[in-house]
């Protein structure tokens, strides 16, 4: 079994095969080419390693920024000092005929003294939304996971300066930007905070054409502020 094997030609390069003795390693000049070619050929198809590519930077997948708990959005971790006085969640707007979808916190007394107090995130989480709304002013909203399944949405609205973009991850308690007044001043100072259940636009409210939405409806969507964070404190 051991000696010549004719071999049909099938290319200018294929020609009758001695075939090695045993324990012998032995290449034909076709093989040597065919080797030399599949050498050259692996950086262009793509074969290297991951490590050379996209400048020697191995890929390594994103961590998930899960939450460890909430806090409340002004004043102290647990909003001591501040209060909503303007419209409490489900309340009836008669400036938006609607259901008001949020909290409106503010210091109790201080009328627009707390212009440019620090609003800060309530929970770790990602920045999907910092810019200008028509009717809402400076807005901010932040996606958090609760786990990698499970996800809320917090929204701070009338804001005067925004100190975080999109796409930045942002920890609990970190500031976030000042409390404003609305668009073109055009509210007393406070601070318009909600927290949400469903992925929504940053200026989703709760009405269609002008008519307001059922309070079943709005919390299919809305979650009440207060009510979540007390009952998801930092442990």
């Amino acid at each position: 079994m051991w000696g010549e094997f004719p071999f049909v030609p099938i290319s200018p390069l294929a020609y009758t095969i001695n075939l090695p003795q045993k324990g012998e390693f032995f290449l034909t000049r076709k093989y040597w080419i065919l080797f030399i070619l599949v050498l050259i050929a692996l950086p262009i198809t793509g074969c290297s390693s991951i490590a050379d590519q996209g400048g020697g930077v191995p890929w390594k997948p994103q961590p998930l920024w899960l939450t460890d708990g909430f806090d409340f959005p002004v004043g102290n971790p647990d909003g001591r000092g501040w209060s909503i006085t303007g419209y409490n969640f489900l309340s009836w707007s008669t400036y938006s005929n609607s259901y008001h979808p949020g909290e409106d916190w503010n210091i109790p007394g201080a009328g627009n003294g707390d212009h440019g107090e620090p609003v800060y995130s309530v929970a770790n989480g990602k920045v999907v939304f910092s810019g200008w709304n028509t009717a809402l002013g400076n807005v901010i909203l932040i996606k958090h996971s609760i786990s990698p399944e499970d996800f809320v949405w917090s929204q701070y609205a009338h804001l005067d300066e925004l100190w975080v973009s999109k796409g930045e991850l942002v920890a609990r308690r970190q500031p976030i930007g000042t409390v404003g007044r609305g668009p073109n001043n055009r509210f007393a100072a406070h601070l318009h905070f909600e927290m949400r259940k469903e992925d929504l636009p940053a200026n989703a409210w709760p009405r269609t054409n002008g008519v307001a939405w059922p309070r079943s409806r709005v919390t299919d969507y809305w979650l009440h502020p207060t009510s979540f964070i007390n009952q998801n404190r930092p442990q």
